[in-house]
């Protein structure tokens, strides 16, 4: 059976497609058969990052509401890789869903018969599919750059999936737009303090990288960019998520290891 991921965020602007996306290759470049649904109707981007936003026909209502199966719905990206993409509609209305929750629940069991991960790439905020996703997904991936303020909402969304009996070890933390000199120069925070105000276990940080949003812009990832490096902290995740012991060991120029963990 496969595992369901749900990336998101209570705050906007954080990079959760990047990241969703990013994770999506990587894992179908190991040869994972993965399903990444978007579910940002307002502005949805995964087929726009992923270079294949004509050719996305059905949706993921199309499949709720059983107008399509999972397989006749989904667009096959193939590639150097080849990961399948269910679009959000363009607006939905929960009210024409009955039995939201058991559907939500019966999409991923069945979802997870054919795909080894299904990849929810959520929009900003407690939506209307919030806590049903949460409640149906194996882990949950809280997006946050390293601001106060992104930090901040990272902690009240940890303590909203606590109150909604959703397990801490299921929940993890991404520092995106990582910044390790604005954290020697004492203009952000360190990964310790990020870590203990927002009450989450860190599975991995990305490196903020102009390289990765032009390259968005023209539908590519960062597994098509030639230096290397801005793919390696998705890696990283990766390995982690396929229960790698993989430590933070990634170097950067003129800072010492210890300088990146707590702000000074």
């Amino acid at each position: 059976m496969g595992k369901s991921i749900m990336i998101t965020s209570f705050k906007g602007g954080v990079g959760k497609s990047t990241v969703a996306v990013n994770l999506c290759v990587g894992l179908a470049v190991k040869k994972y058969k993965i399903l990444i649904i978007d579910l940002d109707a307002s502005s949805g981007s995964v087929d726009l990052f992923m270079g294949c936003e004509s050719g996305v026909i059905y949706n993921f209502f199309d499949v709720l509401e059983q107008r399509a199966d999972i397989e006749k719905a989904v667009y096959s990206k193939k590639d150097y890789y080849q990961a399948d993409i269910l679009k959000s509609p363009p607006s939905y209305s929960l009210k024409d869903l009955p039995d939201l929750s058991i559907k939500i629940a019966e999409f991923i069991k069945e979802a997870s018969k054919i795909y080894d991960f299904i990849i929810f790439d959520c929009p900003s905020g407690k939506f209307e599919m919030f806590d049903h996703i949460a409640k149906c997904s194996d882990l949950i991936f809280v997006v946050t750059l390293h601001s106060s303020v992104s930090v901040r909402s990272a902690e009240k969304l940890a303590s909203y999936l606590s109150e909604q009996d959703i397990k801490s070890g299921n929940v993890r933390l991404i520092i995106n737009g990582f910044n390790a000199k604005g954290i020697a120069k004492g203009l952000n925070l360190g990964i310790v303090d990020i870590i203990e105000s927002s009450k989450i276990k860190l599975i991995g940080l990305i490196e903020y990288s102009e390289t990765i949003r032009d390259y968005q812009e023209l539908g590519k990832t960062c597994y098509e960019i030639k230096n290397k490096n801005p793919k390696l902290f998705f890696e990283d995740i990766i390995g982690r998520i396929l229960d790698e012991n993989i430590i933070l060991k990634r170097k950067y120029k003129g800072i010492k290891r210890t300088d990146l963990y707590f702000k000074r």
